[in-house]
């Protein structure tokens, strides 16, 4: 199997943690190499266009690519182009693979993986994380016709050239199918976590160091989706309140403005930090007593916060701060785990803040519904697994469809042989001679 993406491990970016961990497990049965670009926040840059590294049993062709800062489009697009257009050379080096994986950062990588498709005749998975154009659109982050355009028109190949579009969840799948991607081909595979090392802690010093206060926390990208002036805004509303402490951790496009916004509205109330190690997770995911996953409105369907895993292993409930049919506030929702806001309203979350504080033994019932959700539901060996089975049964189709390609020059041949004729006149008879044979689940489609 052949990955495309830009993070991958060592990077602290949740899609490469999620890519590295599955691409570990497939690793127990499959051969994995990843196509990965330079990590943003940790390491530093290959020096020629590509090396070659291991983590455990992946291979990794690491390509060069600049590391500019993320603030400006334009600085965000020549880091993504630099991986592109390695990747893509890269890639071409490789030996014929049975399924090239293809990844959405950058978001153009889906028509690379249609690319390798016909030039290698293997099977293409499309791993949609972040749907394109309908995220930029969302956001405002993208406003360029063209480059609009050209984000609609990669996808819309990739969409019609992949064996499999995988999504992350229910919402997703219904805007997918709704670009006619037929419903059969679309599979849904939710992120995971692993409940072996993110656990409700009771010993966490990350946690004392907050003392007393009532812990809001904000975990994940400070980007362009998060609405996260909503979240200043509504600590605005509390910062009389001296319970209450809003706790951001992470990076991402908007940081810098974000910590502007704090200080003119002179928030005393609101602590920014970087992110923490992966070793700390647990213990930065249990400190909080109430997480918040915003999305700007307009985004549903567009992506699903993978932070919500973590938070219901750590046996922590949350505030859905998006519109109702997304599927965290679906989780939310179906599930007692959290609370569900709508994407905007500031008061709308302060009180359900201000509801938590009073209310500590409903959050407490909360967190365990959680931790028994993440257990049974979103635990990474059954996640992992999932993805497992859904490449097996695409590794399957072609195998399948092997057969039935033998069988049908088989059938051209007898009739030829029994008519004289060759076997482009014999296949006229081909429909006379099909009806008396058996065939295998899946191999009249693939004839």
């Amino acid at each position: 199997m052949l990955f495309l993406n830009r993070s991958f491990w060592p990077d602290l970016e949740a899609t490469g943690q999620f890519l590295a961990e599955l691409c570990e497990d497939l690793s127990a049965r499959h051969e994995i190499t990843f196509i990965a670009g330079p990590p943003y926040h940790v390491g530093g840059a290959a020096r020629r266009p590509w090396i070659h590294e291991r983590h455990g049993r992946v291979s990794i062709v690491r390509t060069w690519g600049t590391r500019l800062p993320k603030r400006r489009l334009a600085l965000r697009m020549t880091n993504l182009a630099s991986y592109y257009g390695l990747a893509a050379i890269a890639a071409l080096r490789q030996r014929r693979p049975d399924i090239v994986i293809a990844e959405t950062d950058p978001p153009l990588l889906g028509a690379l993986g249609a690319m390798l498709k016909r030039h290698w005749g293997c099977k293409l998975i499309y791993n949609v994380r972040d749907l394109y154009p309908d995220i930029a659109l969302a956001t405002g982050g993208v406003r360029n016709r063209v480059l609009l355009r050209l984000l609609d028109r990669s996808n819309r190949i990739a969409y019609r050239w992949a064996d499999r579009v995988v999504v992350l969840g229910h919402d997703m799948e219904d805007r997918v199918i709704g670009k006619g991607v037929p419903a059969e081909c679309v599979a849904v595979v939710p992120d995971w976590v692993d409940c072996d090392q993110i656990r409700p802690l009771s010993d966490n010093p990350l946690r004392a160091a907050f003392g007393d206060k009532f812990v809001v926390m904000y975990s994940g990208n400070l980007g362009l989706a998060q609405q996260l002036e909503m979240v200043l805004a509504a600590a605005a509303r509390l910062r009389d309140d001296p319970r209450i402490r809003f706790v951001l951790i992470g990076e991402g496009a908007r940081k810098a403005w974000l910590i502007e916004r704090a200080r003119t509205l002179d928030l005393r109330n609101v602590t920014f930090m970087t992110y923490r190690p992966r070793a700390e997770l647990a213990q930065s995911l249990s400190a909080a007593d109430l997480h918040l996953i915003p999305l700007s409105a307009g985004t549903a369907g567009c992506l699903v916060p993978s932070k919500v895993y973590g938070i219901l292993a750590a046996g922590r409930p949350f505030v859905a701060i998006m519109e109702e049919q997304a599927e965290v506030a679906r989780i939310a929702r179906d599930n007692s785990v959290g609370f569900v806001g709508k994407p905007g309203d500031d008061a709308a979350l302060a009180r359900i803040i201000s509801e938590a504080v009073r209310n500590p033994a409903a959050l407490e019932a909360m967190g365990r519904r959680a931790r028994q959700l993440a257990r049974e539901r979103y635990d990474r060996k059954i996640a992992t697994a999932r993805f497992a089975e859904m490449l097996e049964a695409v590794a399957r189709e072609r195998y399948d469809r092997k057969i039935a390609t033998a069988r049908f020059a088989e059938m051209l041949e007898a009739v030829a042989r029994e008519r004289g004729e060759s076997a482009v006149h014999a296949a006229a008879e081909i429909p006379r001679v099909l009806s008396p044979v058996s065939l295998a689940d899946g191999e009249a489609s693939s004839l």
